[in-house]
């Protein structure tokens, strides 16, 4: 009899491995680490920057910035109330929404950048796409994409206010939810792919593994959409989806009655929590005990082996973000931020660890790239929407996507196959005339929705004959630096902040000075620097072609470049800049360019 039941409670722990486990994994005691009183409410949720910088914004209309242990770094007045909108770029920029409707960026030293006036109030946060381009939603039912300078690419506007803030996939594809309770899916350049009709309204919206959208509803349903517009499935919860999140292997579903739910990728449940407090955002994943913030300001652990264990009250209610290293960053209505975690013993060592559980990583000033914010170790697969607005910078943007992306649908566009018509022909005046056609559009304003292939085709031309030389009889035949040289300047009017990349290489083989010096000014207007590389290499360049003979134009070139990055990244963020501006200042140049040399210098914060 005895071993009938060790068998039956055998194949019970086998079919039901979520109700029964043998070795639970507890969530680590958390406590507060530091906490810092602003002059408001911090409604929004803060944001951390890839180098561990906290970031939010108050409504005394501040925006605040603090290192890790709590110091304050400085604050910025925004010059009008907040709204509910904070993003972080790859290049650390930072975007504010405010109650005037406009957007600000504001750059890692707390500068204002630009700002761009909006024709309703922001809905949510932006996504930031991988390109550094800015999409936001607003309340007039527009969506506006903007360049990381802050220039409109273009815009759409729904039949209904925008509800939720934009998502967008590994494939570039952008998904937003209206006020007409439709999902809508656009392409990076604007256009419509698809659109289909939610039967309640919608109140969550994250992206699955393989590029599924999951929406969730007021009405208390989980809808998952395939990347072509198809419903998948559906998963009743009961009460309002107040948040979805996705990862490790699951779908995790917070409702506003304190109900959590485990789903797979089929929407098959794989556990359920009653926890007895209502939910008012998405769990957080990321950790090795996942966490869900509840409406009375209780920190608790998605834990369903010890439902109701190691809970932690914070002390007020807010909004809640999980940094990589594994702390949580607690936006007060009390008008307090609150840094949540598990403290280090004093004197001890680094486990390796973060504060959750998390294995840490090391900070440093590494913004660039395009693997910021898009999951945690090299060791761990990135969680696919692991907390609201996917990961600790809101950047709305996953890896997670279907292969082959939107590319296909550039097929149906005209002017996209008119302009590759005249790219395709290897030929000096045909390419000249491709860019004439370019400038066209750019100063007749009907770039738009051309610009992301736009900018793909200025990339190509700009590094002709240099990146991509023809050889004929051992001789290179498409070497044509005027080709270059206005390609360059183009690009330094619509490129994005991956355009840099394709001009440094560029830069780096040039040996025309009119085209360098081109290609110089490009990369200045281009300006995001976050990691040095632009202001390296033209140091560079100055190095090796404007100093022996001294060429003026290129001096000039360079002087102008590291300025306009030198008043984006807050000052001259690499000692080769400073060096070369100082070659310059010393050098055999015209009076009016040492003087010049002289003022940049002066300028320089640093």
């Amino acid at each position: 009899m005895k071993w009938r039941l060790a068998l039956l409670v055998l194949a019970l722990s086998l079919c039901a491995p979520a109700l029964i486990q043998s070795e639970a994994v507890h969530a680590p005691p958390l406590s507060i680490l530091w906490r810092y009183a602003t002059g408001g409410q911090i409604r929004s949720r803060p944001a951390v920057g890839a180098e561990g910088t906290i970031y939010a914004v108050s409504e005394d209309g501040l925006l605040y910035a603090w290192d890790p242990g709590g110091s304050l770094l400085w604050k910025t007045d925004l010059g009008w109330l907040p709204w509910d909108c904070l993003a972080l770029s790859g290049d650390g920029t930072i975007y504010v929404g405010l109650k005037n409707k406009d957007l600000l960026a504001v750059n890692p030293s707390g500068h204002l950048l630009w700002r761009f006036h909006l024709d309703g109030l922001p809905a949510g946060d932006p996504a930031v796409a991988a390109d550094g381009t800015v999409y936001v939603g607003t309340t007039a039912g527009t969506l506006a994409a903007l360049s990381h300078l802050g220039r409109p690419q273009w815009t759409i506007t729904l039949p209904g206010a925008i509800t939720r803030a934009p998502a967008v996939d590994g494939a570039g594809t952008i998904y937003l939810v209206a006020a007409d309770r439709r999902l809508y899916a656009l392409t990076q350049w604007g256009e419509f792919k698809w659109s289909l009709p939610i039967p309640a309204v919608p109140t969550a919206l994250a992206i699955a593994a393989g590029g599924t959208v999951l929406v969730g509803t007021v009405e208390g349903s989980v809808m998952a959409v395939t990347p072509g517009g198809d419903v998948a499935w559906r998963f009743p919860t009961g009460a309002r989806v107040a948040g979805v999140s996705a990862g490790a292997g699951q779908i995790v579903v917070a409702s506003s009655n304190g109900q959590m739910v485990g789903l797979t990728d089929k929407g098959t449940q794989l556990w359920k929590l009653v926890v007895g407090k209502g939910m008012e955002a998405a769990p957080m994943l990321s950790s090795s005990v996942p966490y869900a913030l509840g409406a009375d300001g209780i920190l608790l652990p998605v834990d369903p082996a010890r439902l109701g264990t190691d809970s932690f009250a914070v002390g007020t209610f807010g909004s809640i973000v999980l940094s990589r290293t594994g702390t949580f960053y607690v936006g007060g209505r009390d008008w307090i931020l609150y840094a949540i975690g598990v403290p280090r013993p004093a004197g001890a060592k680094s486990t390796g660890y973060g504060s959750a559980g998390v294995p840490a990583r090391p900070e440093g000033r590494t913004r660039s790239g395009n693997a910021l914010y898009d999951g945690e170790d090299r060791a761990r697969p990135p969680a696919a929407w692991p907390q609201e607005g996917h990961d600790q910078g809101h950047t709305g943007r996953t890896d997670a996507g279907p292969p082959g992306g939107n590319e296909a649908l550039l097929d149906a566009i005209p002017d996209y196959l008119y302009l590759q018509s005249l790219a395709g022909v290897d030929n000096r005046d045909m390419i000249l005339l491709l860019l004439a056609k370019i400038r066209d559009r750019i100063d007749d304003h009907s770039v738009g929705k051309s610009t992301w292939y736009v900018v793909r085709l200025l990339e190509q031309f700009s590094g002709e004959g240099l990146l991509n030389p023809v050889y004929r009889n051992m001789k290179v035949i498409n070497s044509f630096p005027d080709v270059r040289t206005e390609a360059a300047r183009l690009l330094g009017l619509v490129g994005s902040t991956r355009s840099r990349h394709a001009l440094i290489q560029v830069i780096a083989s040039e040996y025309d000075p009119v085209a360098l010096s081109a290609e110089i000014e490009a990369l200045g207007f281009l300006a995001s620097d976050s990691d040095g590389a632009s202001s390296r290499a033209v140091a560079a360049a100055l190095s090796r072609a404007g100093m022996s003979p001294p060429d003026y134009r290129i001096a000039d070139a360079v002087l102008g470049a590291l300025e306009r990055i030198g008043a984006y990244e807050g000052g001259a963020g690499d000692p080769a800049a400073v060096a070369a501006v100082l070659a310059i200042s010393a050098g055999d140049f015209p009076q009016q360019i040492k003087s010049r040399a002289s003022s940049v210098l002066r300028r320089d914060p640093n």
